[in-house]
């Protein structure tokens, strides 16, 4: 551990914390030194206290049996104290945030002795809101129109009752408010009812806001040492400027594990996108109830004065959107589906727009739009801002108009996506922008829904995130492709000081596995042939008495293939054409426990986050390079836009990310340092073609029986 440590700058009292924590936990858990985990405590270490010349941010493959959760725990948490910073440790999924709050750091809090406090940061959604809870129970809504609710339905008497006990679970101090405590499940529609969002809070003036779960949940974060929270709540933070539910992003050094999804997961915050005759009927909802409340609030001054607005900028703005209703119905994809399409979005009727090129006369009316949408936005935030200074002298009309707010702030929410969706349409095409229009068919109607999309997150997560924190730490079992860390700096924009680190796994792949490509004779990429053909396999490379996973690669396959085996085989099958994900993991355990062969057919989901280690998982098969399918409009601009620029899509995008898939899939079967088994990939493009080696290369590196 001392020769990890001996170079770099680490101030020797710190370096000195983080050996004793070190030797403290292997030693409290009787562990063997790791030696891809010690380099990267080291790495954490130095990067995040500035001991390197370069800069605070570091990125880190940690595969399998690593241990790293316990690395960058033990190089952050005394870092970020003796900073006086904030950690926050960010993941993808529910399960390793549990993880992490119920096992890792009280490991690290007991065994390491490290001490530090910690808390898990959720966001407003998962709170009830007690003063809607209690609104829904009051008799007289006089002057309350349902409208204002996106639900405008009445609460039907089951829902009454259920947040009637709600509100007395809460009273009584027997529930914090949070929806994963709450002791039965909870229809989201239901749930959605029972939460606020930020804008129809009125924080401080609410009744409620001494004993609200959300703000109570925040000043525990607010106290804690470590701050555990998942991707998307550390984007809507930023989003909204840093500090507002996390720690200021410069006073807090960020852990993204799971990382591989920030990209994702950053591109959906960016993605903006509005339905015209959705928003032509929020209008007409904003116009209606606008001219209701300056009636209710007595003809107030400024609430009036909002109303005309609205009133003189709404029915102009409704025969715009109309308009382009009329320009999205004309567009050769929408209107003629059978014909083709460039893609599909959702499974949708799509036009994308080449080069992110909107026509003349669309980028025209989207100018006006915006014009008119700006104006509506303006007027409603003079109208919310209104509401939070009426009533203070009397309960009953304060609580009155922060149902308005509520309801009113729903309609804002909605006028400001459109707002941004219209100045992004109205911009030119740059080819760094994706836009397309989708078809929304309803059982008697449809609608038309236009979206945007910037290519890559990386420049607004430069701006919000890599230059605005302290430090940060990327990591995951995944990160490196066939060309590297490449494919990921490109699509996180992380700066060009970054640090990156393979540590090296403890898990004997070369003695442990084997990487099995059979003899074929169908191309997978001709379909059919190539399903029969898999269908003829299987039977004979699955072992009855083993627990075997079986990936595809597309719903059309699983079913092809399917409906190909014979009957005794398929009774030892757990599909995910007929049951859900946690139903066939839990079937496929007690299987095996008892002694039985189990097989589970999966798609992309199984690739990653499944844990079947040692007997559960002996042999996985793959039926076919995870190539992704070009019917993202996002995926097909990227590829446009490289092909624009003399570059190769399919090299540079294609490959890397099918490599990475395969990758993660691989990466099901051995969990531990003790498992065995083997992999079976039935797609022989990856040693007849070119690229095969580069995907081959990037590989665990199992023992290799490749049939000629």
């Amino acid at each position: 551990m001392s020769e990890a440590f001996a170079h770099g700058g680490l101030d020797a009292g710190l370096r000195a914390t983080i050996q004793d924590a070190y030797r403290a936990w292997l030693a409290a858990r009787a562990f063997t030194p790791r030696r891809g985990q010690r380099l990267m405590i080291a790495e954490i270490a130095r990067t995040l206290a500035g001991g390197n010349d370069s800069g605070r941010i570091c990125v880190v493959e940690a595969g399998t049996g690593t241990g790293k959760t316990v690395a960058y725990g033990l190089a952050a948490i005394p870092v970020a104290q003796a900073l006086d910073l904030k950690l926050v440790i960010s993941t993808a999924t529910v399960a390793l945030q549990d993880q992490l709050v119920d096992r890792d750091l009280p490991d690290l809090a007991e065994h390491a002795g490290l001490r530090f406090t910690y808390a898990l940061a959720k966001g407003r959604g998962r709170y009830a809101c007690p003063a809607r809870l209690d609104r829904y129970l009051v008799d007289d809504n006089a002057g309350v129109p349902g409208e204002l609710f996106e639900n405008a339905a009445p609460v039907g008497v089951a829902a009454r009752a259920l947040y009637r006990d709600m509100l007395d679970d809460l009273r009584r101090g027997a529930w914090d408010g949070d929806r994963e405590g709450w002791q039965r499940a909870v229809d989201d529609g239901v749930w959605s009812g029972a939460t606020m969002d930020h804008r129809g809070c009125s924080g401080p003036r609410c009744g409620f806001f001494r004993d609200c779960p959300y703000y109570l949940a925040r000043e525990r974060i607010g106290q804690a040492d470590v701050i555990v929270a998942n991707h998307d709540l550390v984007l809507s933070d930023l989003a909204l400027g840093g500090g507002v539910v996390l720690p200021e992003p410069e006073s807090t050094i960020y852990i993204f594990d799971e990382g591989h999804h920030l990209a994702d997961k950053a591109l959906g915050h960016l993605r903006r996108f509005t339905r015209i005759l959705s928003s032509v009927q929020t209008l007409e909802a904003v116009d209606k109830l606008l001219g209701t409340l300056s009636q209710r609030s007595g003809r107030d001054h400024a609430l009036v004065d909002a109303a005309m607005r609205v009133a003189t900028t709404s029915e102009p703005l409704r025969q715009n959107l109309r308009t382009m209703l009329e320009l999205g119905e004309a567009l050769q994809d929408i209107a003629a589906p059978q014909r083709g399409f460039e893609g599909r979005a959702g499974g949708r009727p799509t036009h994308r727009f080449a080069h992110g090129e909107v026509p003349a006369a669309m980028v025209e009316l989207a100018r006006e739009l915006a014009g008119g949408h700006r104006e509506i936005a303006a007027a409603l935030q003079t109208v919310l801002d209104r509401l939070a200074t009426l009533g203070d002298d009397d309960r009953g009309e304060r609580e009155a108009f922060q149902a308005w707010t509520e309801g009113l702030s729903q309609h804002a929410g909605r006028v400001e996506g459109a707002l941004a969706l219209w100045e992004d349409f109205a911009l030119p095409g740059d080819g760094v922008q994706a836009r397309w229009v989708s078809r929304v068919d309803h059982e008697q109607s449809f609608d038309l829904e236009f979206q945007s999309s910037p290519l890559q997150a990386g420049a607004s997560l430069s701006a919000a995130l890599w230059e605005a924190c302290h430090g940060a730490v990327v990591t995951s079992a995944t990160l490196t492709s066939t060309d590297g860390f490449r494919r990921f700096a490109e699509g996180v924009g992380v700066p060009d000081d970054t640090r990156y680190l393979i540590a090296p796994s403890s898990l004997p792949y070369e003695d442990a596995a084997e990487l099995v490509v059979p003899a074929m004779k169908s191309d997978p990429g001709r379909s059919d042939d190539h399903n029969a053909e898999i269908a003829s396999l299987l039977p004979g490379l699955v072992d009855p008495a083993e627990g075997t996973l079986v990936i595809f690669t597309s719903w059309r396959q699983l079913s092809a293939v399917t409906a190909a085996l014979p009957p005794a085989f398929l009774e030892r099958v757990l599909s995910q054409a007929d049951m859900t994900k946690a139903r066939i993991l839990k079937a496929h355990r007690e299987r095996i426990d008892a002694g039985r062969g189990s097989v589970i057919f999966g798609l992309a989901s199984f690739s990653e986050g499944v844990d079947l280690a040692g007997d559960h998982c002996r042999h996985v098969i793959i039926t076919k390079l995870p190539f992704a399918v070009p019917d993202d409009p996002v995926e097909a601009a990227v590829a446009e836009w490289l092909e624009s620029q003399g570059r190769n899509p399919f090299m540079e995008v294609s490959v890397p990310d099918a490599a990475l898939k395969l990758k993660q899939a691989c990466g099901r079967l051995l969990r531990s340092e003790s498992d065995t088994g083997k992999v079976t990939l039935l797609d022989r493009r990856i040693v007849s073609r070119r690229y095969g080696r580069a995907i081959l290369d990037s590989l665990p590196p199992f023992r290799r029986s490749i049939a000629g």
